[in-house]
């Protein structure tokens, strides 16, 4: 089997998205794009524009967010206006003229490429997509898992354990999807681990679930983030029973020194925990930088491989989103094709063993 750990399927981005409104949902995508690495351009002459426009630099939060009449735009992107310039980020692919990519898509895309199954990951930019993921698993079970989602923010809440109940008892939903800057995006002094989240982790814990970990940090820079991977690993020996997947893997855009992939060794010490795996998702965040078939990405993967052993390991694209850089194939054969370090039994356990063996389908 080959098993992608990380697609998406979402309704058009520019709408509600099973937000409240319009402008609701739109909040969210201007705090993803605020510090994506995608180049902001001015729409009248396509020139890369470095200012930070989207956020007041000291309060990187929901708060903090500027008045710039953030929409979606046509083709991938993402338009807003400032002193009446307008200006564009590419956050999806060209290729997505109204911001969709319906479950078919997804479908078309892997039987193309040759892939059996995806887990359909989500997030705040997307939407509130609990209930268009489920309606994906049922029509197609087996093609997807997908992941559930609550408001990270108000964990402490316990309307959000019974959002997450009703996700996986009622709506089908495999797993929790939990960014870990979103308490701080939202102004919550309170870290990933603190006790006060406790009893939400608890019942995550009794439910029996994954948790597919984004851990990345609201502000910019090296400090921050290593401050909620400190976090993360704290979290990990307060529940070494939870299966964990720590989605993107380490943000190498973070660790770049003169063109170089320099991680410390206090990043990796989370990832000793044997509960968790890492994805190896390299496209998506170096093809901006790097060309295909990546092969600067090959000594960080040997790394990984080394430090963490085939069973620990899951193979990732980020589609649509990838197809930015290269195609959906080509985001599985920089791996499987050009690694030959990784024998083809542990490659095996990479591209969809260990995914299937996560869920009990292997």
């Amino acid at each position: 089997m080959i098993a992608d750990s990380h697609a998406h399927a979402f309704p058009p981005m520019g709408g509600p998205s099973g937000h409240s409104s319009v402008a609701e949902h739109m909040h969210y995508a201007q705090l993803t794009l605020m510090f994506h690495h995608q180049p902001a351009r001015r729409v009248t002459d396509n020139v890369a524009i470095d200012e930070q426009m989207l956020v007041m630099p000291e309060e990187p939060s929901i708060k903090g967010l500027t008045n710039v009449n953030m929409r979606g735009g046509d083709y991938g992107k993402f338009t807003w206006t400032v002193d009446g310039d307008d200006f564009t980020k590419q956050y999806l692919p060209p290729a997505l003229a109204e911001l969709e990519a319906p479950p078919e898509l997804m479908l078309a895309q892997m039987d193309y490429a040759g892939v059996d199954r995806a887990m359909l990951q989500t997030g705040h930019v997307y939407g509130r997509l609990n209930g268009y993921l489920a309606d994906a698993v049922h029509r197609y079970p087996h093609r997807f898992w997908a992941l559930a989602m609550v408001d990270e923010w108000r964990a402490d809440d316990p309307v959000q354990i019974r959002e997450l109940e009703r996700a996986i008892r009622d709506l089908g939903l495999h797993a929790l999807w939990f960014q870990s800057s979103g308490p701080r995006q939202h102004r919550r002094t309170e870290v990933l681990d603190d006790p006060v989240f406790h009893p939400f982790w608890d019942r995550v814990k009794d439910l029996g679930i994954p948790v597919f970990w984004f851990v990345t940090s609201a502000f910019p820079g090296v400090e921050p983030y290593l401050a909620e991977l400190a976090a993360f690993g704290r979290w990990l020996r307060r529940y070494p029973d939870v299966p964990v997947v720590l989605t993107h893997g380490l943000l190498l855009s973070r660790f770049m020194e003169d063109g170089q992939v320099r991680i410390p060794e206090e990043a990796w010490r989370p990832l000793e925990s044997p509960n968790v795996s890492a994805e190896l998702l390299f496209p998506i965040f170096q093809g901006g930088v790097w060309d295909y078939p990546y092969k600067e990405a090959r000594p960080v993967i040997r790394e990984y491989y080394e430090r963490m052993g085939a069973d620990r390991l899951m193979w990732g694209s980020d589609m649509p989103n990838v197809e930015r850089h290269c195609t959906y194939r080509q985001s599985l054969d920089y791996l499987r094709q050009y690694c030959d370090f990784i024998p083809p039994e542990d490659m095996a356990k990479i591209c969809g063993g260990n995914l299937a063996r996560l869920f009990g389908e292997a």
